[in-house]
């Protein structure tokens, strides 16, 4: 059994690379060689290019003021007249293109959006060159409640923010309530909103999407409930899954500052005690000091049985504490029901039969036989209520059957691509996503020996998440022979 708590640091090289990594020397020259990358790219016209050497883009252009402003915020030094040229080359594109296209088109809501929100992230006016006045930025704010039913949260949340800065506080809190109007809270999976249909598109993305709603509630005063809510489903989240890019882990990270900053628990020092039986484990998370990604208590299997049960973690600081138990474990006995948690999965057995020149399935009760020859319809029915990624499906076959198909293939359905693995053991499934929600994958067997057999359970496992590990029940089936 496994409990993470609190021991074991990175190795000496990683502790090593980590320490150069946070040196104020080494941020300080890195700083300074991507400043110079980005000095060497800007065009005389101040907008950035996507790549050294191309034509000014917009939204690479506003994507880096974005940068600019963020690093304002924590009084991180950042070359201003390099802003203002920036903020001249979107004002003369809003001017010149965007407004042509906004006003014949109804177009380009999203961009309005996040324009206005980066302007107002700014401190002064003097940054962005003396461009975009009043009148410009309250005809973009009106522009975009003009749309805002159609936002997505992500554009929601920004579109609050700026709202608020412009001091029009009952449209900030009237739009603020409809994002916040359609999460969705758990105690399991914190507080959340459905994936967008769209999600590739940079206005839906699902990950930056909580981080914003993170950083807009901080900010608008939403209660400490929501808000622990929306970090537990972003760990989560990175727990089963992933930050899908560095993009989207920067802005969890920011804000999670606001978030640590509004709460008071940025730079606090963290405990955490682990009860098992009679034994106690204290451990202490210093913000000066990297405690190591694998803290972990391993109890040997002779120690097990002496344990009193149950396992108590608790904490008295503030802030979120993950942890699990895992126990890992054999035993001969067949497990008469199904286990599992975030995940779960259930598993049917149905004789395929031809009656009447069509094939019905009829469910394998506990007490059914079967005969060599016949058909059987496997059904592994699984629920995820969080986005996995890297997922094994494993089921195990009851050495009395032979597998129907042979061959292991890519396959694609419901919307989910996997591959199926044909062994001599049994069939796996591998998923490099899985989504929220139930799916039901089958395949076929046939009885080919006599005997009792026992069908292992079928397990399903995250790879880089064991500990949230869920299995089927198991069973005897008994094939005889042919009469």
């Amino acid at each position: 059994m496994e409990s993470k708590g609190s021991r074991s640091g990175l190795g000496a090289s990683e502790n090593k690379d980590l320490i150069k990594l946070l040196d104020p020397k080494m941020a300080k020259i890195t700083k300074n060689k991507f400043l110079g990358i980005l000095k060497n790219s800007q065009t005389a016209s101040g907008g950035f290019p996507w790549f050294q050497g191309g034509p000014p883009s917009p939204d690479v252009t506003l994507y880096l003021l974005y940068g600019f402003s963020k690093a304002l915020e924590f009084k991180v030094e950042v070359p201003k007249p390099m802003i203002q040229n920036s903020w001249k080359y979107l004002h003369q594109h809003y001017i010149n293109e965007l407004l042509k296209l906004m006003i014949p088109h109804d177009c380009c809501a999203e961009f309005v959006t996040f324009l206005n929100y980066t302007i107002s992230q700014y401190p002064s006016a003097d940054w962005t060159g003396g461009v975009f006045n009043e009148d410009e930025k309250k005809f973009m704010l009106d522009y975009s409640m003009k749309h805002w039913k159609k936002h997505s949260p992500y554009m929601k949340a920004y579109l609050a923010m700026t709202l608020k800065r412009s001091k029009r506080t009952n449209e900030a809190k009237l739009v603020w309530d409809s994002v916040m109007d359609s999460a969705i809270t758990t105690k399991d999976q914190g507080t959340h909103w459905a994936q967008e249909d769209r999600s590739w598109l940079w206005y839906n993305d699902t990950i930056e999407t909580h981080a914003m709603a993170l950083r807009t509630g901080s900010e608008l005063g939403n209660n400490s409930e929501t808000l622990d809510g929306l970090v537990q489903w972003l760990f989560l989240n990175k727990k089963l899954s992933q930050w899908k890019s560095t993009r989207a882990t920067s802005e969890v990270i920011y804000s999670l500052t606001h978030y640590l900053k509004k709460t008071k628990q940025l730079g606090e020092k963290e405990s955490a005690t682990v009860k098992l039986g009679k034994n106690q484990f204290d451990f202490q998370f210093d913000p000066e000091k990297y405690n190591g990604k694998k803290n972990q208590i391993v109890i040997s299997g002779e120690d097990v049985e002496k344990l009193e049960m149950p396992i108590v973690v608790s904490k008295t600081t503030p802030g979120h504490l993950f942890a699990s138990a895992t126990w890992h474990y054999s035993t001969e006995q067949m497990p008469k029901k199904a286990v599992g948690d975030f995940l779960s999965i259930e598993r049917s057995f149905f004789r395929r039969s031809l009656l009447n020149g069509k094939y019905t399935l009829s469910p394998l009760k506990d007490n059914d036989s079967l005969e060599i020859g016949d058909e059987v319809e496997v059904q592994l029915s699984l629920t995820s209520k969080h986005q996995v990624g890297y997922v094994h499906l494993k089921d195990p076959r009851a050495s009395g059957f032979e597998p129907i198909a042979n061959t292991s293939s890519h396959k694609w359905d419901f919307g989910l691509y996997w591959y199926e693995e044909v062994r001599d053991s049994g069939t796996n499934f591998f998923f490099e996503r899985l989504p929220q929600g139930e799916f039901t994958f089958k395949y076929r067997l046939r009885a080919s020996h006599a005997g009792i057999f026992k069908a292992a359970p079928a397990t399903l496992q995250p790879l880089y998440a064991p500990e949230f590990a869920a299995f089927s029940s198991g069973r005897e089936i008994i094939i005889r022979d042919k009469k």
